[in-house]
């Protein structure tokens, strides 16, 4: 039952945010580093893995629309999130999360035991299923567009939002998460577009993302995610980052010009 709804369908950590260029956290054994942009929500899914951990490590803000040199001779794509340790360069949010949540004790485990499989079915489904469905409502792409979406992606949005609530209320036995009642790795790779389409469906089209799924599973996951502290802790101000949307009418605006958490 399920696989068919895949298919259907307190820590305390430090605030490590702003442009602050490294933050030494690093243990004397293992030395990590983290090259992140604060407003990237690919990047978001590994700061929120790292915290959860609670894993020592630098990080360095890496300015995307003026790269630094020294960062494309180390990583070629230029793209964040990427990972140094021991000298090795990894990249790819999902794998940095697996990566991170097999190789690191931490303060949690992210993977329900016996049920990695299960997970990584569910994050696997998500690219071309919710986040697909929340950039197409929002706008399209990466840009934002103000008014109704269209009866098409509303009605796509509707569907991924219900699938969400199926999977919380069959694979998660209730919730409050989407495998059920401790947090893992298939929230943290949603959670950072759902962060975004909850403010920006609210402020461009006037809908509320919460309310799309009939059953209040969704929003009982909305609460739950808001409510922990590393959710907190790396949200930018709501007010400043809709200043920003609405002069740029973009979600990436972050790749053009300078821009992170703290003054986004």
């Amino acid at each position: 039952q399920g696989v068919t709804a895949l298919r259907g369908a307190k820590s305390s950590v430090p605030r490590l945010l702003g442009p602050r260029p490294v933050v030494n956290m690093a243990t004397a054994d293992r030395d990590l580093t983290f090259y992140t942009h604060s407003l990237c929500p690919y990047a978001h899914r590994v700061s929120l893995c790292l915290a959860e951990k609670a894993i020592p490590h630098k990080r360095e803000h890496i300015d995307l629309s003026n790269k630094p040199r020294w960062y494309l001779d180390l990583n070629r794509r230029g793209l964040v999130p990427a990972i140094q340790l021991d000298g090795e360069v990894k990249t790819e949010s999902l794998e940095l999360n697996y990566f991170l949540d097999d190789g690191f004790e931490g303060a949690v485990r992210l993977t329900p035991d016996g049920r990695r499989e299960e997970m990584q079915m569910l994050i696997d489904s998500f690219d071309g299923s919710f986040i697909s469905a929340g950039l197409q409502f929002v706008g399209g792409g990466w840009g934002f567009r103000r008014g109704d979406p269209g009866p098409r992606q509303a009605d796509r949005m509707a569907v991924e939002c219900e699938r969400i609530e199926r999977i919380i209320e069959i694979n998660g036995n209730g919730g409050p998460y989407l495998m059920g009642a401790e947090v893992t790795l298939a929230d943290l790779a949603i959670w950072p577009f759902a962060e975004r389409y909850e403010l920006a469906m609210r402020e461009f089209q006037g809908v509320e993302l919460r309310e799309m799924g009939p059953s209040g599973s969704l929003s009982r996951w909305i609460d739950a995610m808001r409510s922990r502290p590393s959710v907190v802790g790396l949200r930018p101000d709501d007010n400043k980052l809709l200043a920003s949307w609405r002069r740029t009418m973009r979600l990436d605006y972050f790749d053009y010009e300078t821009a992170d958490v703290d003054n986004p």
